[in-house]
């Protein structure tokens, strides 16, 4: 057990993923995951046999943004603690990464890490080097904030101001940059894409 402040982390996510299962057994006494789905009729929705500090939150439709920033906005306000990580289920969280985290806000305060963005399939792979110029690099070399890894506490922000603005935004992360200065810590997070040609398409879209 560590001496570190109970944490709630916020995955926005429709179905159990390898991340959720990886994501739940680093927590600690009082930490808490939430898994934030949009509804009933999700795969997740359904299952009941779930640690007691893993809790299913149904998010609804998004009315004026996207759904991801309307997960996070009701993430934030189900969450019982002031400490706070964003994160996304596409990518491996190895098992000191909460605990890693958690010591780089010690250090930092408000701190981010680098996605790294790999092809699965022809097109994707073409890509790679336009996700790293266009979104990797300036966000390790402009210390910028990657919404799939960022912790920071309540406290660090106007938070309620940033709720507001949440609800009519299509980019949380860009938002949130607009309210929080992190340490981007450089560390990078390999993060599958494509598969498909219409995966590779909608993402660089998106």
């Amino acid at each position: 057990m560590s001496d570190r402040p109970p944490t709630s982390i916020i995955l926005p996510t429709t179905r159990w993923t390898d991340a959720c299962a990886e994501l739940a057994v680093q927590l600690d006494d009082g930490d808490e995951l939430l898994i934030i789905h949009d509804g009933e009729d999700d795969p997740v929705a359904g299952w009941e046999d779930h640690p007691e500090d893993v809790r299913l939150v149904a998010a609804g439709e998004p009315e004026g943004c996207s759904g991801k920033a309307n997960a996070i906005a009701v993430g934030m306000e189900a969450a019982r603690h002031d400490r706070l990580v964003w994160t996304d289920d596409d990518f491996h969280h190895p098992p000191d990464w909460l605990a890693t985290l958690s010591a780089d806000y010690e250090k930092h305060g408000p701190v981010s890490e680098v996605p790294y963005f790999v092809g699965r399939d022809p097109l994707s792979v073409l890509l790679e080097p336009l996700y790293a110029s266009a979104g990797s690099l300036p966000l390790y070399l402009g210390n910028q904030i990657w919404g799939g890894v960022v912790m920071f506490d309540r406290g660090d922000i106007d938070g309620s101001a940033f709720l507001n603005e949440l609800r009519r935004t299509v980019s949380d992360d860009g938002l949130l940059m607009e309210y929080l200065q992190v340490t981007n810590v450089g560390r990078t997070r390999i993060v599958p894409i494509g598969g498909s040609i219409h995966e590779a398409v909608e993402r660089p879209v998106r």
